[in-house]
Protein backbone atom coordinates (compact mmCIF):
# COMPACT_ATOMS: atom_id res chain seq x y z
CA UNK A 1 0.00 0.00 0.00
CA UNK A 2 1.11 3.13 -1.07
CA UNK A 3 1.75 5.88 1.42
CA UNK A 4 -1.85 7.89 0.72
CA UNK A 5 -3.24 4.69 1.29
CA UNK A 6 -1.91 4.10 5.08
CA UNK A 7 -2.88 7.76 6.38
CA UNK A 8 -6.30 7.45 5.04
CA UNK A 9 -6.69 3.61 6.68
CA UNK A 10 -4.96 5.27 10.01
CA UNK A 11 -8.46 4.78 11.60
CA UNK A 12 -9.02 1.26 10.86
CA UNK A 13 -5.29 0.95 11.76
CA UNK A 14 -6.14 2.44 15.57
CA UNK A 15 -9.02 0.19 15.73
CA UNK A 16 -7.22 -3.17 15.21
CA UNK A 17 -4.73 -1.48 17.47
CA UNK A 18 -7.57 -1.75 20.09
CA UNK A 19 -8.26 -5.49 18.82
CA UNK A 20 -4.77 -6.38 19.41
CA UNK A 21 -4.01 -4.70 22.70
CA UNK A 22 -7.59 -5.92 24.48
CA UNK A 23 -5.85 -9.00 25.95
CA UNK A 24 -2.01 -7.64 26.31
CA UNK A 25 -1.09 -8.63 29.65
CA UNK A 26 2.58 -7.61 31.80
CA UNK A 27 4.35 -9.02 34.13
CA UNK A 28 6.27 -6.30 35.50
CA UNK A 29 5.96 -5.03 39.00
CA UNK A 30 3.79 -1.91 38.85
CA UNK A 31 4.55 -0.98 42.37
CA UNK A 32 8.31 -1.04 41.78
CA UNK A 33 7.99 2.15 39.25
CA UNK A 34 9.25 5.80 40.05
CA UNK A 35 10.04 6.36 36.11
CA UNK A 36 9.53 5.58 32.81
CA UNK A 37 12.18 5.73 29.67
CA UNK A 38 10.97 5.31 26.25
CA UNK A 39 13.76 4.22 23.83
CA UNK A 40 13.49 4.90 20.62
CA UNK A 41 14.40 6.67 17.24
CA UNK A 42 11.95 8.25 14.52
CA UNK A 43 8.58 7.12 13.84
CA UNK A 44 9.34 4.67 16.45
CA UNK A 45 9.73 7.25 19.02
CA UNK A 46 6.88 9.48 17.96
CA UNK A 47 4.37 7.50 19.94
CA UNK A 48 5.95 8.25 22.93
CA UNK A 49 6.69 11.63 22.35
CA UNK A 50 2.43 12.28 22.62
CA UNK A 51 1.81 10.63 24.90
CA UNK A 52 4.97 11.83 27.29
CA UNK A 53 3.25 15.55 26.70
CA UNK A 54 -0.34 13.84 26.81
CA UNK A 55 0.37 12.32 30.27
CA UNK A 56 2.60 15.13 31.56
CA UNK A 57 -0.23 17.49 33.21
CA UNK A 58 -1.47 14.04 35.06
CA UNK A 59 1.45 11.67 35.70
CA UNK A 60 2.26 11.47 39.07
CA UNK A 61 5.88 10.56 37.71
CA UNK A 62 8.18 11.21 35.24
CA UNK A 63 8.32 9.97 31.58
CA UNK A 64 11.15 10.79 29.03
CA UNK A 65 11.86 9.50 25.51
CA UNK A 66 15.44 8.71 25.19
CA UNK A 67 16.82 9.53 21.72
CA UNK A 68 20.90 8.42 21.90
CA UNK A 69 22.46 5.49 22.24
CA UNK A 70 23.55 6.28 25.67
CA UNK A 71 20.75 6.22 28.71
CA UNK A 72 20.35 8.52 31.68
CA UNK A 73 21.69 8.09 34.77
CA UNK A 74 18.59 7.71 37.04
CA UNK A 75 17.26 4.72 34.75
CA UNK A 76 17.58 1.77 37.30
CA UNK A 77 15.33 -1.17 39.20
CA UNK A 78 12.44 1.40 39.38
CA UNK A 79 12.83 2.12 36.11
CA UNK A 80 10.15 0.99 33.17
CA UNK A 81 12.36 1.19 30.14
CA UNK A 82 9.88 1.06 26.98
CA UNK A 83 12.18 -0.11 23.76
CA UNK A 84 10.57 0.50 20.74
CA UNK A 85 11.74 -0.18 17.58
CA UNK A 86 9.84 -1.40 14.22
CA UNK A 87 12.19 -3.07 12.22
CA UNK A 88 13.72 -4.47 15.59
CA UNK A 89 16.78 -3.66 14.25
CA UNK A 90 17.99 -0.10 15.61
CA UNK A 91 21.11 -0.03 17.06
CA UNK A 92 20.74 2.86 19.35
CA UNK A 93 17.59 1.05 20.64
CA UNK A 94 19.35 -2.24 20.79
CA UNK A 95 22.44 -1.27 22.69
CA UNK A 96 20.35 1.09 25.11
CA UNK A 97 18.40 -1.92 25.54
CA UNK A 98 21.44 -3.68 26.94
CA UNK A 99 22.49 -1.07 29.13
CA UNK A 100 18.59 -0.56 30.50
CA UNK A 101 18.57 -4.63 31.88
CA UNK A 102 22.76 -4.25 33.03
CA UNK A 103 20.79 -1.32 34.96
CA UNK A 104 18.31 -3.46 36.65
CA UNK A 105 15.51 -1.71 34.77
CA UNK A 106 11.45 -3.52 34.45
CA UNK A 107 12.00 -3.94 30.07
CA UNK A 108 9.00 -3.99 27.66
CA UNK A 109 9.53 -4.04 24.07
CA UNK A 110 8.05 -2.85 21.13
CA UNK A 111 8.49 -3.98 17.51
CA UNK A 112 7.40 -6.34 14.47
CA UNK A 113 10.44 -8.54 15.12
CA UNK A 114 14.24 -8.55 14.52
CA UNK A 115 17.19 -8.04 16.86
CA UNK A 116 14.52 -7.06 19.61
CA UNK A 117 11.86 -9.09 19.85
CA UNK A 118 14.97 -11.62 19.79
CA UNK A 119 16.68 -10.20 22.76
CA UNK A 120 13.09 -9.86 24.72
CA UNK A 121 12.08 -13.64 24.28
CA UNK A 122 15.98 -14.47 25.37
CA UNK A 123 15.32 -12.09 28.41
CA UNK A 124 11.71 -12.98 29.20
CA UNK A 125 10.55 -8.91 28.71
CA UNK A 126 6.88 -8.30 28.08
CA UNK A 127 6.47 -7.56 24.13
CA UNK A 128 3.89 -6.06 22.30
CA UNK A 129 4.26 -7.26 18.43
CA UNK A 130 3.30 -5.07 16.11
CA UNK A 131 2.31 -6.00 12.75
CA UNK A 132 5.39 -6.04 10.17
CA UNK A 133 4.82 -4.61 6.14
CA UNK A 134 4.57 -0.60 7.47
CA UNK A 135 6.91 1.71 7.72
CA UNK A 136 7.57 3.43 11.22
CA UNK A 137 5.77 6.44 10.58
CA UNK A 138 3.05 4.74 9.43
CA UNK A 139 2.43 2.50 12.09
CA UNK A 140 1.57 5.53 14.83
CA UNK A 141 -1.71 3.66 16.05
CA UNK A 142 0.10 0.25 16.63
CA UNK A 143 2.75 2.20 18.91
CA UNK A 144 0.40 4.42 20.43
CA UNK A 145 -2.67 2.39 21.36
CA UNK A 146 -1.15 -0.53 23.60
CA UNK A 147 1.07 2.04 25.43
CA UNK A 148 -2.02 4.27 25.90
CA UNK A 149 -3.55 1.86 27.75
CA UNK A 150 -0.61 0.94 29.48
CA UNK A 151 -0.48 4.36 30.61
CA UNK A 152 -3.62 3.86 31.85
CA UNK A 153 -3.39 1.13 33.68
CA UNK A 154 -0.13 2.68 35.26
CA UNK A 155 -2.63 5.72 36.11
CA UNK A 156 -0.79 7.64 34.29
CA UNK A 157 -3.35 8.97 32.22
CA UNK A 158 -6.84 9.42 34.26
CA UNK A 159 -8.83 9.20 30.64
CA UNK A 160 -12.28 7.49 30.60
CA UNK A 161 -11.74 3.77 28.32
CA UNK A 162 -14.32 5.45 26.03
CA UNK A 163 -11.66 8.01 24.95
CA UNK A 164 -10.16 6.04 22.83
CA UNK A 165 -12.07 3.33 21.86
CA UNK A 166 -13.99 6.02 20.06
CA UNK A 167 -11.44 7.60 18.53
CA UNK A 168 -11.87 5.44 15.20
CA UNK A 169 -14.96 7.35 14.41
CA UNK A 170 -13.97 10.44 14.88
CA UNK A 171 -10.53 9.77 12.65
CA UNK A 172 -12.86 8.55 10.12
CA UNK A 173 -14.67 12.28 9.65
CA UNK A 174 -11.16 13.89 9.62
CA UNK A 175 -10.41 10.92 6.85
CA UNK A 176 -13.26 11.95 4.80
CA UNK A 177 -12.80 15.96 5.41
CA UNK A 178 -8.81 15.89 4.46
CA UNK A 179 -9.14 13.84 1.62
CA UNK A 180 -12.23 15.66 0.15
CA UNK A 181 -10.53 18.06 -2.91
CA UNK A 182 -12.89 20.09 -2.88
CA UNK A 183 -13.12 22.68 0.34
CA UNK A 184 -9.41 20.97 1.70
CA UNK A 185 -7.52 23.34 3.78
CA UNK A 186 -4.51 21.53 4.38
CA UNK A 187 -4.52 20.60 0.31
CA UNK A 188 -4.73 24.43 0.06
CA UNK A 189 -2.06 25.55 2.64
CA UNK A 190 0.37 22.77 0.77
CA UNK A 191 -0.77 25.11 -2.99
CA UNK A 192 0.27 28.27 -0.44
CA UNK A 193 3.43 27.20 1.29
CA UNK A 194 4.97 25.10 -2.16
CA UNK A 195 8.78 26.33 -2.69
CA UNK A 196 8.89 28.20 1.03
CA UNK A 197 10.42 26.78 4.09
CA UNK A 198 7.52 26.13 6.91
CA UNK A 199 8.11 27.02 10.40
CA UNK A 200 5.97 25.09 12.85
CA UNK A 201 5.25 26.84 16.30
CA UNK A 202 3.04 25.45 19.29
CA UNK A 203 2.80 25.44 22.58
CA UNK A 204 5.42 23.43 24.67
CA UNK A 205 2.66 21.24 26.35
CA UNK A 206 1.05 18.43 24.67
CA UNK A 207 1.19 20.03 20.84
CA UNK A 208 4.86 19.98 20.92
CA UNK A 209 5.00 16.72 19.80
CA UNK A 210 2.86 17.17 17.37
CA UNK A 211 4.69 20.14 16.18
CA UNK A 212 7.38 17.25 16.06
CA UNK A 213 5.67 15.13 14.33
CA UNK A 214 4.66 17.84 11.30
CA UNK A 215 7.85 17.91 10.84
CA UNK A 216 8.89 14.58 10.45
CA UNK A 217 6.63 13.70 7.86
CA UNK A 218 6.71 16.72 6.12
CA UNK A 219 10.69 15.57 5.71
CA UNK A 220 9.89 11.86 4.93
CA UNK A 221 6.98 12.42 3.00
CA UNK A 222 7.69 15.69 1.03
CA UNK A 223 11.26 14.99 1.23
CA UNK A 224 11.61 19.14 2.24
CA UNK A 225 13.04 20.63 5.67
CA UNK A 226 11.43 22.79 7.60
CA UNK A 227 11.82 24.45 10.96
CA UNK A 228 9.84 24.51 14.44
CA UNK A 229 9.46 25.62 17.65
CA UNK A 230 7.56 26.10 21.21
CA UNK A 231 5.75 28.71 23.19
CA UNK A 232 6.58 30.51 25.82
CA UNK A 233 10.35 29.85 25.21
CA UNK A 234 10.69 30.92 22.09
CA UNK A 235 9.39 34.25 23.17
CA UNK A 236 12.61 34.60 25.25
CA UNK A 237 15.45 34.50 22.43
CA UNK A 238 14.10 33.03 19.12
CA UNK A 239 11.80 36.32 18.40
CA UNK A 240 15.09 38.35 17.99
CA UNK A 241 16.38 36.76 15.27
CA UNK A 242 13.19 37.54 13.20
CA UNK A 243 14.69 41.32 12.80
CA UNK A 244 17.32 40.21 10.54
CA UNK A 245 14.86 38.49 7.91
CA UNK A 246 15.05 40.78 4.88
CA UNK A 247 16.84 38.28 2.89
CA UNK A 248 14.43 35.28 3.54
CA UNK A 249 11.30 37.68 3.16
CA UNK A 250 9.44 35.35 0.15
CA UNK A 251 10.77 32.03 1.12
CA UNK A 252 8.96 31.54 4.89
CA UNK A 253 5.63 30.40 5.93
CA UNK A 254 4.51 29.82 9.40
CA UNK A 255 2.49 27.73 11.28
CA UNK A 256 0.83 28.24 14.61
CA UNK A 257 -0.78 24.86 16.62
CA UNK A 258 -3.02 25.59 19.05
CA UNK A 259 -5.68 24.86 21.37
CA UNK A 260 -8.42 27.08 22.57
CA UNK A 261 -7.51 25.59 25.94
CA UNK A 262 -4.23 26.15 25.88
CA UNK A 263 -3.13 28.49 28.77
CA UNK A 264 -4.11 32.31 28.83
CA UNK A 265 -0.20 33.07 28.26
CA UNK A 266 0.37 31.00 25.93
CA UNK A 267 -2.82 32.66 23.54
CA UNK A 268 -1.71 36.02 23.99
CA UNK A 269 1.89 35.23 23.37
CA UNK A 270 1.06 33.87 20.34
CA UNK A 271 -1.27 36.86 19.25
CA UNK A 272 1.70 38.97 19.73
CA UNK A 273 4.15 36.79 18.29
CA UNK A 274 1.69 36.79 14.83
CA UNK A 275 1.94 40.44 14.83
CA UNK A 276 5.70 40.95 15.23
CA UNK A 277 6.67 38.29 12.50
CA UNK A 278 3.30 38.53 9.60
CA UNK A 279 5.48 40.62 7.40
CA UNK A 280 8.33 38.41 6.96
CA UNK A 281 6.52 35.59 5.48
CA UNK A 282 4.61 34.22 2.77
CA UNK A 283 2.15 32.82 5.08
CA UNK A 284 0.91 32.90 8.73
CA UNK A 285 -1.60 30.33 9.52
CA UNK A 286 -2.87 29.22 12.48
CA UNK A 287 -4.33 26.31 12.78
CA UNK A 288 -6.88 25.26 15.84
CA UNK A 289 -7.03 21.15 17.50
CA UNK A 290 -10.51 20.27 17.18
CA UNK A 291 -12.22 17.53 18.81
CA UNK A 292 -14.42 16.33 21.81
CA UNK A 293 -11.53 15.95 23.91
CA UNK A 294 -7.84 16.39 24.14
CA UNK A 295 -6.41 13.05 22.61
CA UNK A 296 -9.23 13.83 19.68
CA UNK A 297 -7.26 17.34 19.40
CA UNK A 298 -4.33 16.04 19.60
CA UNK A 299 -4.68 13.62 16.75
CA UNK A 300 -6.79 15.92 14.83
CA UNK A 301 -3.37 17.85 13.92
CA UNK A 302 -1.58 14.80 13.72
CA UNK A 303 -3.81 13.85 10.60
CA UNK A 304 -3.78 17.05 9.44
CA UNK A 305 -0.14 17.42 9.43
CA UNK A 306 0.33 14.04 7.78
CA UNK A 307 -2.31 14.70 4.98
CA UNK A 308 -0.84 18.45 4.35
CA UNK A 309 2.62 16.80 4.22
CA UNK A 310 0.93 14.09 1.23
CA UNK A 311 -0.50 17.29 -0.69
CA UNK A 312 3.29 18.93 -0.70
CA UNK A 313 4.85 15.95 -1.96
CA UNK A 314 2.52 15.28 -4.42
CA UNK A 315 2.09 18.96 -5.63
CA UNK A 316 5.86 18.73 -5.92
CA UNK A 317 5.66 15.65 -8.13
CA UNK A 318 7.61 13.89 -5.56
CA UNK A 319 6.62 10.43 -4.20
CA UNK A 320 6.48 10.22 -0.22
CA UNK A 321 7.19 6.36 0.01
CA UNK A 322 10.47 5.94 -0.22
CA UNK A 323 13.01 7.21 2.13
CA UNK A 324 16.38 6.94 -0.31
CA UNK A 325 18.69 8.63 1.86
CA UNK A 326 17.77 7.19 5.36
CA UNK A 327 18.52 3.89 3.67
CA UNK A 328 21.92 4.98 1.95
CA UNK A 329 22.82 6.23 5.48
CA UNK A 330 22.27 2.61 6.82
CA UNK A 331 23.97 0.99 4.28
CA UNK A 332 27.19 3.67 4.87
CA UNK A 333 27.29 2.55 8.39
CA UNK A 334 27.20 -0.85 8.19
CA UNK A 335 30.21 -0.78 6.06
Amino acid sequence: MDMWGRVCSFPDQWQHALELSSEQGFTFDRDRIRNVCIMGMGGSAIAGDLLRGYAAPVSPIPVMVNRQYKLPGWVGGNTLFIASSYSGSTEETLEAFDKAKESGAQIVCMTSGGRLLEKAIECECDYIRIPAGLSPRSALAYFFVPLYKMFIGLELIKDDPSVCTSMPDFLKEQVESFSDTDENEPLYLAETILDTLPVIYSNSGYLEAVNTRWRSQLAENAKILSYGNVLPEMNHSEIVGWEQMAHLTGRLSVFMLYDADDHEGIQSRMQVTRSLIQDHVVSLNTIAARGPNRLAKMFYLVQFGDFLSLYYAYLNETDPTPVTKIEMLKSRLMK
